[in-house]
């Protein structure tokens, strides 16, 4: 990346890490979402190292909160992930030699439903849904953590309706995103996609998104969960539109 690309991409790091840590997912979808759209990098690229770098964001977002974390949902959650990423990843490999702009398409419609989401207010269900429907949405945010390097989304939708503390809430998702990232690195590592060049930009987003995770716990926004669910709606609605209008 040219010096100009890689403060871009920094700068990107640094938006998105702070909205994770005070809404609980957005960082793979800010930084893949505005790499592709500013052209800066291909999606495959980006999206191993929004890998590292989500994980670094993750690991320091749940440090000292991780007794809050359900395990009963993690696992069976995790259990989708493992057995659908590779999924992902096979249609990323196809999709990124024979059909760019169809990729680059499905990432901004993803985005553009995903910024919806955040504005959704899901009334709780009565009791914690099973552990079919733990496997089942894990297994939908492994195919686009596999994609995209973004699985958050379909955990959203998921855990947010259970009757559960949001301490509970948010740090299981996080907690779930970790597994869904290691697992992610480990079955790029293994096809030995990943390369040097992306372990330098990563050695340099790290840091950036470890500050702007403390920045988001030490200084949360002044402003109502209102107010930040719209800000963030209207940032990847913009990533997003971007996106399909470039490709149409």
């Amino acid at each position: 990346m040219e010096p100009q690309a890689i403060l871009a991409f920094l700068g990107l790091v640094a938006i998105g890490s702070y909205l994770q840590t005070i809404s609980g997912f957005a960082i793979s979808l800010v930084i893949v979402g505005g790499v592709t759209a500013l052209g800066l990098a291909p999606i495959a690229f980006t999206a191993n190292v929004v890998s590292f770098v989500a994980l670094t964001n993750v690991l320091v977002a749940i440090y000292r909160n991780h007794d809050h974390i359900d395990a009963d949902i993690m696992w069976h959650s995790a259990a989708g992930v493992l057995l659908v990423t590779g999924v992902g990843l096979w249609l990323l490999g196809h999709m990124s030699v024979n059909a760019v702009d169809m990729l680059e398409l499905l990432l901004g419609f993803m985005i553009l439903i995903s910024g919806t989401i955040l504005m959704i207010h899901p009334h709780p269900l009565k009791q914690v849904s099973g552990k079919g429907m733990h496997l089942i949405a894990g297994g939908f945010g492994g195919l686009l953590s596999g994609m995209f390097g973004a699985g958050g989304p379909p955990l959203v939708v998921h855990l947010y309706r259970q009757p559960l503390a949001f301490s509970i809430i948010r740090t299981t998702m996080l907690a779930i995103l970790g597994m869904m990232l290691v697992i992610r690195i480990g079955m790029e590592g293994v096809a030995g996609n990943i390369t040097d060049d992306i372990l330098e930009l990563s050695a340099l987003g790290i840091p950036v998104s470890i500050i702007g995770t403390l920045a988001g716990r030490r200084f949360p926004p002044p402003a109502s969960d209102t107010a930040m669910r719209r800000f963030a709606f209207a940032l990847l609605c913009a990533i997003g539109l971007s996106l399909i209008v470039g490709n149409l």
